[in-house]
């Protein structure tokens, strides 16, 4: 069913934030064009099942949250909360013999996301990324969810590329009117993309300079990680003090949610930034979203067109290696590859 995707299916994918399903209530949301029928039980526990009846492929829908019964929304076919079927009103006496059952899917919540793990087989042996780097009590917390108009490869890119900043968020995330130069090295293993940016001395957006004083030095990291996770880190005065960790979650082609937390460690200042921050996200996004759909539409259009790449762009391209390789299950060797590239910003 998830055949497309390859090896991916061996990876935790973020599916909602956890404020998403309240105690109660249920979900529908599709994951790489699957529709998936995601609840939160009495006991605030969340389960998953494939959102289609073994019948005849009609939708399901929570009646019991005590118990975590499914319901077929056609012919009234039920399931427990394993996708086992326990009730078929029309033919009782066939339900033993009935050998169906519905997938069901193990779920993990942890730092405001639900994760979602898409292999039915128990492969698994790791758990989803703790982000426990940020875990301080000087950590404070904001997310947010948007969706975009456009493909995950392309989300990822966005939100990896630092060259687009001056130009997209002019003013908010950088000056355009202001270039500093820049030297990055790019680190690529089998399953992720590392770019390190040197230290330097900027004007960052925000009004950080206000709050922390003139001269600042800066340098931040961005990097990839299997299977569409992005995390920014930004160090200032070489403290740590921020970090963006994105999950781009594809419902279907052309359709890409971006799960957000954004986390901030600015001593007295974090209750002021804990205020402006939802609008400033909410307006870097937007923008985002703008840029990416325009970029996506064109990229439909111009399928045969190729691209004329800089040295810059190996970053993306490793990104896209990476993931291509996983889909489509090929056996690399452990090694690394690191490359240093100049720029301006």
């Amino acid at each position: 069913m998830f055949d497309k995707i390859g090896g991916l299916i061996k990876y935790w994918h973020v599916i909602a934030l956890s404020d998403e399903l309240k105690k109660g209530k249920s979900l529908k949301r599709n994951l790489y064009q699957i529709p998936l029928l995601l609840w939160r039980d009495e006991d605030l526990k969340v389960h998953a099942l494939l959102d289609i009846c073994a019948h005849r492929k009609a939708p399901l829908e929570v009646c019991d949250f005590k118990e975590s019964h499914v319901l077929c929304q056609y012919h009234g076919w039920k399931y427990d909360k394993e996708g086992s079927l326990i009730d078929i009103p029309s033919s009782q006496h066939l339900i033993q013999k009935m050998k169906c059952k519905v997938d069901s899917y193990t779920i993990f919540e942890q730092n405001g996301f639900i994760w979602i793990y898409l292999a039915t087989e128990n492969e698994k042996n790791t758990l989803p990324e703790p982000l426990t780097e940020v875990a301080g009590k000087d950590w404070k917390h904001y997310q947010t969810s948007m969706l975009f108009e456009t493909n995950e490869e392309l989300l990822v890119e966005n939100f990896m590329d630092a060259t687009h900043t001056p130009m997209v968020h002019d003013k908010l995330i950088r000056d355009n009117d202001k270039k500093v130069k820049h030297t990055i090295t790019i680190l690529q293993t089998n399953e992720t993309v590392h770019v390190s940016y040197a230290e330097t001395k900027e004007k960052i957006g925000l009004g950080l300079d206000w709050m922390l004083g003139k001269n600042l030095t800066v340098s931040h990291t961005d990097e990839f990680l299997l299977p569409n996770l992005v995390r920014v880190n930004y160090y200032i005065n070489q403290i740590h003090r921020f970090q963006a960790f994105i999950a781009c979650t594809p419902l279907k082609e052309g359709k890409t949610i971006a799960f957000v937390r954004l986390s901030f460690q600015f001593k007295w200042f974090n209750y002021l930034i804990k205020m402006i921050i939802p609008y400033l996200a909410k307006k870097v996004l937007k923008q985002d979203f703008i840029i990416t759909q325009k970029q996506f539409a064109n990229q439909q259009i111009f399928k045969a067109k190729s691209d004329n790449n800089i040295d810059y762009d190996a970053m993306h391209n490793k990104v896209k290696k990476i993931r291509n390789n996983k889909i489509n299950n090929v056996a690399l060797r452990d090694e690394s590859t690191t490359q240093k590239i100049d720029l301006t910003l």
